[in-house]
């Protein structure tokens, strides 16, 4: 509810019902003086003298108070006289018309709702508050012959009926045609409001509309500095990881290069003893010293050493080979795609290097069955596709477990100068609303700790980046695919 001061204040900020307020008064002045004159010519009324006295000096407080409704000035305290003079002025009228049968009377009622209408309730209320106590004063003053009622009659002159009830029917409609004046100020406010109301709606959907505009326009700057966010994070962690792979690939290569030359080495020197062994047997030697030199033979295992060191050989062989193997790919996975740029690439190489870096988690449960297909050099950057291939061969591991499962590899030439690749896993499976959001930034069903969010996000922006498309089709319980298509040329933009 609004205090005092806030109403004072509204009061003053209204001026222009308070010059409606002024008119109505004029209005009133105007219209009762003159119903007052008819109605005395016909008979009512003693004297007009008292019409004329509350005439003038309405009609200067009414001047005085409009000119301080448009100067605004001093409205507050020229309001609070007055309206109570009104009521006085009433209550004078109504003793010197007749009282109770007084046409005046309907004064009060018209006062009361001008102010309600054009003022402020509670000031209305109060309004008719004081008509009430001024006009119980009149009453109890006459009961006890403190105030002397004139006669609606005028002396010597008997009206009849009928007048009296045309003149009180004149006053009557007059006070509704002043009530629809009020009715029509209202209306107007009313439906400008209306007006107002309705401009202000619309400039709110307007409003809205650009507030949400600009929404989704930040939404979607936010999301697109996340995804670079994240691939700057993990561009970082992948620039600083190719250098290390390939400084320890590096120094990897050296050593088992020694390893490879002395295996090769040590298969020739390793004939060449069996051979310079087979001459000692043939020697013509004494019986002593042809039985001493079988018990050394014997006591140092040599026929066994001798028939163990090709297979340990072949070993050594073989561990320096993956190793290599091992090494290469490292190399491969390292490469740095800003010093090579856009290259043919053989994909079927960069995924083999990706299943040679993860053989250690795959070769014990997981069998991994390869449908390739003779594709074309398709022109990318090959370590960035490495990083795909990695990712996705990663989540599918992940996604089997530590039980027996299988992996799926299939590439495919389209008739478009299109390849696609497709590798499918016999893990749980997704719901509709995970894959969704798989290739969502930070966005991961794995336990804390265990998944960053990033993987399969930096993989489709880094598909996206290649002119392709990365697509994931999963059902709870059967397995999930990702297909991976790529153009075999870029655009020249590129």
């Amino acid at each position: 509810m609004p205090t005092v001061p806030e109403r004072i204040a509204a009061l003053q900020e209204a001026p222009d019902r308070l010059l409606w307020a002024v008119r109505v008064r004029w209005l009133t002045i105007a219209g009762f003086f003159g119903l007052s004159v008819a109605a005395h010519r016909s008979g009512l009324f003693t004297s007009v003298i008292p019409v004329a006295t509350v005439a003038v000096l309405g009609g200067i407080m009414n001047a005085v108070n409009g000119w301080c409704v448009r100067q605004r000035r001093y409205i507050v305290p020229v309001s609070a006289i007055a309206i109570p003079l009104d009521h006085v002025f009433v209550t004078y009228l109504v003793i010197h018309t007749g009282g109770v049968q007084s046409p005046f009377l309907m004064l009060y009622a018209v006062q009361v709702l001008a102010t309600a209408m054009l003022v402020d309730t509670w000031v209305a209320a109060a309004s008719a508050l004081l008509a009430i106590v001024l006009w119980s004063l009149a009453l109890g003053g006459q009961s006890l012959g403190y105030v002397e009622v004139a006669p609606v009659f005028r002396a010597g002159m008997a009206p009849s009926a009928a007048v009296y009830q045309a003149t009180w029917a004149a006053f009557l409609f007059y006070c509704l045609a002043l009530l629809v004046y009020l009715g029509g100020y209202i209306s107007t406010r009313l439906g400008a409001s209306e007006r107002d109301l309705a401009a202000q709606n619309r400039r709110l959907a307007e409003t809205l509309s650009s507030l949400t505009n600009t929404h989704r326009e930040l939404q979607a700057a936010y999301d697109r500095l996340r995804q670079t966010e994240a691939h700057l994070i993990q561009s970082e962690k992948m620039r600083g990881l190719g250098t290390l792979v390939a400084g320890v690939a590096h120094e990897l290569n050296n050593p088992i290069s020694v390893v490879s030359a002395n295996v090769a080495h040590l298969r020739r020197s390793v004939g060449r003893l069996r051979d310079a062994l087979e001459v000692y047997d043939h020697l013509p030697l004494p019986e002593a010293q042809r039985a001493q030199l079988a018990a050394t033979r014997r006591s140092l295992h040599l026929e066994q050493v001798l028939a163990d060191l090709p297979s340990v050989l072949d070993d050594c062989a073989e561990g320096a080979r993956r190793t290599t193997q091992i090494v290469n790919g490292l190399r491969a996975f390292s490469r740095s795609d800003a010093g090579e740029g856009w290259q043919p690439a053989d994909l079927h190489r960069g995924i083999e290097s990706a299943l040679g870096l993860l053989a250690t988690r795959l070769r014990d449960h997981i069998t991994v069955h390869r449908d390739f297909a003779e594709l074309p050099a398709v022109e990318c950057l090959p370590g960035q596709l490495n990083q795909v291939f990695m990712n996705l061969l990663m989540n599918a591991a992940d996604a089997i477990g530590r039980r027996a499962g299988s992996i799926w590899i299939a590439t495919q030439r389209e008739p478009t100068p299109v390849v696609s690749i497709a590798i499918r896993d016999d893990g749980p499976g997704m719901p509709p609303d995970v894959c969704a959001k798989i290739f969502e930034p930070f966005f991961t069903t794995k336990p804390v700790g265990h998944g960053t969010g990033l993987g399969l996000s930096i993989s489709y922006g880094i598909i996206q980046r290649h002119h392709g498309t990365l697509s994931v089709a999963s059902t709870p319980g059967q397995g999930a695919t990702f297909t991976i298509t790529l153009p075999v040329r870029q655009p020249v933009a590129t």
